[in-house]
């Protein structure tokens, strides 16, 4: 055979058995590589959860508004004159017709006595005119001139009497004295300050309901107030104005107490809450609550595939230890620890939080 035959065989065989050697030696190389990847298995997220159900609540209207009188009358005096006395005192409760003020009767009563006696001339003059009248011996125009003297003198009369009588200056109702602008001596005209009525006999608490809840506001229904001074106070809707503030959009609402407290202060504020609805909802810790892709506020729970899910909320009422919100399933697996790290979709490992059955157990 040829020499160089040979060697070209041999270098053949040499390169067969060289590329032989690599697959085997890549096949060894691969195969810890496989068992590496292989042991690489992802631990799912552990997050704490509550499962939880839903439990009946009131939604309210909740406002801010003061506490007012029923009714204030500023009275005035209907005579002028010189202040005689004052039979009442400031924060005094004066019964209904009970004289506050006496002004200074001056010529009223000689008054009163000239149109009295001129009274008495001109019913004597309409009856001798009569008699003369019936005998024809008087034309009835003359007996007419006599009867508009006689009807003309008892105007005087009362005039003079109602001039008169509005020196004394009576309480139109029961009410607490608030004010007395005059003294004893003081001149005071016709139309000047006397006092200020205040009836408390019930209460007036009024508020401004915003435009975007006031259909759900009802004449009739039973609100209760808390006031600045801690006390509550309960009524009833009375008045729902039917046109909305220019400046604020929103509409006057008067509750009205019929049966206020002993001595209740008026002008103190008042949040006002107008239950509106029964709903069902949760109570959460505001510590939870999550954003999703959108920026929609909502809970992060675990469902039946151990997957996450977010649910966007409606707040619909708040509290010192949390909010009640709508928009979460019955029966939800809410996470309660470790809703930051965990992304809507992802596997995790559900961890029920403690109760206080085991925190007894533990101890």
């Amino acid at each position: 055979m040829n020499k160089s035959v040979l060697i070209a065989a041999a270098a053949i065989v040499a390169l067969v058995l060289w590329m032989l050697s690599g697959q085997i030696g890549s096949e060894e190389n691969q195969q810890p590589q496989t068992q590496i990847k292989a042991e690489r298995v992802v631990t799912a997220m552990k997050v704490q959860t509550r499962h939880q159900q839903p439990e009946t609540i009131t939604r309210e209207v909740t406002i801010q508004g003061q506490v007012e009188p029923l009714k204030v009358i500023h009275m005035r005096s209907e005579a002028s004159g010189t202040v005689k006395s004052i039979n009442a005192d400031k924060g005094q409760l004066i019964n209904n017709g009970e004289i506050i003020i006496q002004i200074s009767t001056d010529n009223r009563s000689a008054a009163l006595a000239v149109a009295k006696a001129y009274e008495i001339q001109a019913t004597n003059e309409h009856q001798a005119t009569l008699d003369l009248q019936r005998q024809g011996l008087q034309s009835k125009t003359a007996l007419e001139e006599v009867a508009a003297k006689r009807e003309s003198a008892r105007a005087q009369v009362l005039a003079a009497e109602i001039d008169l009588n509005q020196t004394i200056i009576r309480a139109p109702m029961t009410a607490l004295i608030n004010d007395i602008a005059v003294e004893v001596g003081d001149f005071i005209d016709r139309g000047g300050d006397i006092a200020t009525l205040v009836d408390n006999s019930k209460l007036l608490i009024t508020g401004q309901v915003p435009q975007q809840n006031i259909n759900d506001v009802k004449v009739g229904t039973t609100a209760i107030a808390k006031l600045i001074t801690g006390e509550f106070m309960q009524g009833k809707v009375r008045y729902i104005s039917s046109m909305a503030d220019a400046a604020t959009r929103s509409f006057r609402v008067e509750v009205i107490v019929e049966s206020p407290p002993s001595g209740a202060m008026t002008g103190v504020s008042a949040e006002i809450s107008i239950p509106v609805e029964t709903i069902k909802a949760h109570l959460i810790s505001p510590a939870i609550l999550a954003l999703d892709n959108n920026g929609s506020l909502g809970i992060k729970a675990v469902n039946n595939l151990d997957e996450v899910t977010f649910h966007a909320i409606d707040i619909v009422k708040t509290q010192s230890d949390g909010a009640w919100v709508t928009g979460i399933p019955d029966d939800a697996n809410i996470i309660t620890l470790g809703q930051g790290f965990v992304n809507t979709g992802e596997k995790v490992q559900a961890v029920p939080e403690p109760t206080d059955d085991d925190s007894n157990q533990d101890s």
